[in-house]
C-alpha cells in the first residue's frame, strides 16, 4: 500500500501502521492516485475511544480527518490512517448485543442466511464481535466459527462456546489456520468498512470457502451516507463508504460474482451483497449493482454540521443543558464535530461497556439512564430513535433527533 510517513516509521497489515500517523495515497478499491477531497473535517478524536478521566484531566489525541473520492472508480474513503494499536486493542468499546434493535436484526439476518445455504453448512463470520449473529446460526444447527481482532469482544463470544480466533481476517490466516476451502458461507457485517487492505479480506474469503460457496457482506450504504449527510458517521475506523457498484466492483475483482443485492434501514441505511466464489480469484467480472450516487458534493456535509450545531445551541437556550441518549462512535463524533459539548449535561447508554466513561474530548459524563434528567433530550443514535423514544419519552419536556432532519417525537 502506497502511503505517506507522517509520523513514524513501521506499519501493520490491517489498518494503518504501528508506531505512527500514515496517509494513503492510492484509492483503497482501484489502486489509482486520482484521489479527490470531498471534505475537511479537521483534527478529530477517535470515535471508538471512550476514556476512563474526562477530557479537564487528559488530552484527547486526534487525528485528520477528511473524506476523498477516487476520481476513477468512485470510492469514497478516509485516508490518515492512525495507529492500529490506537483502534483495535483490548478496550473495544462495542458490543453489538448491548443493541435491541441490533439483536432482532441479527435474529433476523441469520433467518436470512440459513435459507441460501444447505442445512448443517459451515459458516464463518469475520468481525464476528460477541457472538451475537453466530450463536443464533450455532443454535440453528449451523457449524460456526469466528474471527475478530478485539480480544476484550472475542472473549464473550468464546464464552458462549463458539470458536474465535482472534486475528484479522487474511489470507495468511485461512493459511495458517488450515481453514482454506472449508466452509459453505462466509459473513460479515459492518466489518468491511474497518479494513484498510480489504482486498486481503475479501481474498481471505474466497480463500476460505468451498467451491460456489457464498460470501455475504453487509456494509453501510454510502448513497444513503450522501443523501442524508450523515457527517458523524465518518471517522478514522470508518475507512471506506461502498455503494451498490463501489463495493461489487470489489468483489468481483477478488473471484466473486455478485448474486443478489438488497438494502436494509440498519444503520440509518444499508446494503446487503451475495457474491458466489468464482473458480479463479483473479477473474475480474462486470458488476451488476443497485445504483450509486453522483460524484459526491461537500456542501451538504458543512450544511448540516451548522445547522445541527445552530440547533442544538437553540434547544440549550429553550431547554437549558440537554441530555443525550446514544454514546456510539456517531455520537461521539456529532459532539465533537459541532463543538457542542458545552450544551449538554451528560450521555445516557444502555451498554454496561461505556457507562462510567466520557465522551471523547469532554468533560461528558456516560451513564445508565435514571437518576436526574433534564428538561429535554437529544437522541444522537438517531438511527435507533423510535425504539428510545418511547421509552423516555415521559421523562422529558421534549425529545428531538437532529439527524437526517430535526423531529420532535
Amino acid at each position: 500500500m502506497p502511503t505517506d510517513d507522517l509520523n513514524g516509521p513501521a506499519r501493520d497489515p490491517g489498518h494503518g501502521g504501528s508506531g505512527g500517523l500514515r496517509r494513503r495515497t492510492v484509492c483503497r478499491g482501484c489502486g489509482s492516485d486520482r484521489l479527490g477531497l470531498v471534505h475537511d473535517f479537521g483534527p478529530q478524536p477517535l470515535a471508538g475511544e471512550f476514556p476512563l478521566v474526562p477530557e479537564r484531566e487528559r488530552s484527547a489525541r486526534k487525528y485528520p480527518l477528511d473524506l476523498t473520492q477516487c476520481r476513477a472508480c468512485g470510492l469514497l474513503q478516509v485516508t490518515h490512517l492512525p495507529p492500529i494499536e490506537d483502534v483495535f486493542h483490548d478496550d473495544y468499546r462495542y458490543a453489538s448485543s448491548t443493541v435491541p434493535d441490533l439483536v432482532r436484526h441479527f435474529s433476523d439476518y441469520a433467518e436470512w442466511l440459513a435459507g441460501r445455504v444447505p442445512k448443517g453448512a459451515s459458516i464463518l463470520e469475520f468481525g464476528c464481535n460477541d457472538g451475537i449473529l453466530l450463536a443464533r446460526l450455532r443454535d440453528m444447527g449451523f457449524a460456526c466459527t469466528g474471527v475478530d481482532p478485539s480480544k476484550n469482544v472475542a472473549r464473550i463470544a468464546s464464552a458462549l462456546g463458539l470458536v474465535v480466533h482472534t486475528e484479522f481476517m487474511t489470507e495468511r490466516f485461512v493459511r495458517e489456520r488450515g481453514l482454506a476451502g472449508a466452509f459453505d458461507l462466509v459473513t460479515c457485517s459492518n466489518v468491511l468498512a474497518h479494513i484498510d487492505e480489504v482486498g486481503s479480506a475479501v481474498a481471505g474469503a474466497w480463500l476460505a470457502l468451498k467451491p460456489d460457496g457464498l460470501f455475504s457482506i453487509e456494509v453501510h450504504d454510502a448513497d444513503a451516507l450522501a443523501r442524508d449527510a450523515q457527517f458523524e458517521t465518518i471517522y478514522h475506523e470508518h475507512l471506506t463508504y461502498f455503494t451498490a457498484r463501489t463495493l461489487g466492483r470489489m468483489v468481483e475483482s477478488g473471484g466473486f460474482s455478485v448474486v443478489e443485492c438488497v438494502t436494509t434501514p440498519m444503520h440509518g441505511g444499508a446494503l446487503r451483497l451475495v457474491c458466489r466464489r468464482l473458480p479463479d480469484a483473479s477473474a475480474a467480472r462486470a458488476v451488476s449493482a443497485c445504483g450509486e450516487s453522483e460524484l459526491l458534493d461537500a456542501s451538504p456535509f458543512a450544511a448540516a454540521i451548522a445547522r445541527c450545531a445552530d440547533e442544538t445551541r437553540a434547544l440549550f437556550e429553550r431547554y437549558g443543558p440537554l441530555d443525550a441518549y446514544g454514546a456510539a462512535g456517531r455520537s461521539q463524533m456529532f459532539i465533537n464535530m459541532t463543538g457542542t459539548a458545552a450544551h449538554f449535561a451528560r450521555v445516557f447508554d444502555d451498554s454496561a461497556f461505556r457507562q462510567g466513561r466520557y465522551i471523547v474530548g469532554t468533560d461528558l459524563p456516560i451513564l445508565p439512564f435514571g437518576g436526574p434528567v433534564g428538561r429535554a433530550c437529544v437522541i444522537l443514535a438517531w438511527n435507533y430513535a423510535p425504539a428510545i423514544a418511547r421509552r423516555i419519552r415521559g421523562d422529558y419536556e421534549a425529545v428531538f433527533t437532529l439527524l437526517p432532519q430535526r423531529t420532535e417525537w
